[in-house]
């Protein structure tokens, strides 16, 4: 069955159709029967923590350094849980809300790693049949190397002093990618943060207008999460952000603290930032990271990156406001690899 609607492109949203069975799509009247809605590339989450999903309902009201720093509520709940189950349910989340990639934090150096991989085994199905591609960025622990290829740094003041480097330089001697949280809960020294040379940084919420600055004029990419932040009081300088021409991505940061839904971060990005135009935040959550994640596929530093249509329920006449309508669901995916 084709699907037919309104079909977003690079120059807004037209009269169109997509065959999810070749991933063929056009403009004008579908050369068949189809299922009506609306018609959008899929999303990405940028930041995210899958393992602690299942941890969503025993999360306490506590500070952020007290849920999720060294020895907070979130590692003490990692040390005993299932983390592949919590990892599956929350793939089973992303997918289940229209996502094709999930840029995934893992804790727990090498075993964190396996638990992912068995996580995405066990929800048993491929990035063809609607999972999405998850690019895991590992962090060594007890001084132990750094897992994998890519380097997921928590805050500089979380770091063991010489640690932060050493998995910089391993990420980078490896051909992965570094991301860092950066200045969430308080400001950081953005010269020691340019010392470990990140591709990606999460957060900012306690940047300083000349850190933004600084942080444009070296072409770094940076990841928001809104609804993760303002649990904690604390606002993320999206507007700033995309002034300054910075290579923006949306995250949904911990599973235990926020659902997996990029459609929720979008309609909460609608709200909090009135002045971003809506259409600037579709492009946010279906191209995010675009520069720096297409500048790192050319480079063969991560695979290619996931593509396809999802399909939205049309509950309002114009396509852009029904994305932001909390009717609105996500009626079938087709994601594609390469």
């Amino acid at each position: 069955m084709l699907w037919a609607g309104p079909l977003l492109t690079t120059n807004g949203f037209v009269g169109g159709w997509f065959d999810p069975e070749s991933g063929k799509d056009g403009e004008g009247a579908p050369p068949g029967p189809a299922t009506e809605g609306v018609i959008l590339p899929p999303f990405r989450n940028c930041h995210a923590h899958l393992g602690d999903t299942l941890a969503r309902g025993e999360a306490p009201d506590e500070s952020l350094a007290e849920l999720v720093g060294p020895n907070g509520f979130k590692h003490r709940w990692l040390a005993e849980a299932d983390v592949a189950a919590s990892i599956t349910a929350g793939l089973r989340e992303a997918a289940g809300s229209g996502t094709a990639l999930v840029l995934d934090f893992r804790e727990g150096g090498k075993p964190g790693l396996e638990q992912l991989a068995r996580g995405a085994t066990n929800a048993g199905w491929s990035v063809e049949q609607g999972a999405p591609q998850v690019i895991p960025f590992g962090r060594a622990v007890g001084g132990g190397p750094l897992p994998g290829r890519n380097a997921g740094l928590p805050g500089l003041k979380d770091l063991a002093p010489g640690a932060g480097h050493r998995m910089a330089i391993e990420a980078r001697v490896a051909g992965g990618l570094v991301a860092l949280h950066f200045s969430e809960a308080e400001r950081e020294p953005v010269d020691l943060m340019l010392e470990h040379e990140p591709d990606i940084l999460v957060h900012l919420c306690s940047s300083s207008e000349e850190d933004l600055h600084a942080i444009a004029d070296v072409g770094l990419g940076v990841v928001v999460c809104p609804r993760s932040n303002a649990r904690f009081g604390l606002q993320t300088p999206l507007e700033e952000l995309l002034a300054l021409g910075i290579d923006v991505g949306l995250g949904t940061d911990n599973g235990m603290l926020c659902t997996l839904d990029m459609l929720a971060e979008l309609r909460f990005c609608r709200e909090t930032f009135p002045d971003v135009a809506p259409e600037v935040l579709l492009q946010l959550a279906c191209r995010g990271l675009d520069e720096t994640l297409k500048k790192a596929t050319e480079c063969d530093r991560i695979v290619s990156l996931p593509d396809g249509r999802i399909l939205l329920s049309p509950s309002r006449a114009d396509p852009l406001e029904a994305v932001f309508d909390p009717r609105a669901k996500v009626l079938a995916t087709r994601f594609t690899c390469g």
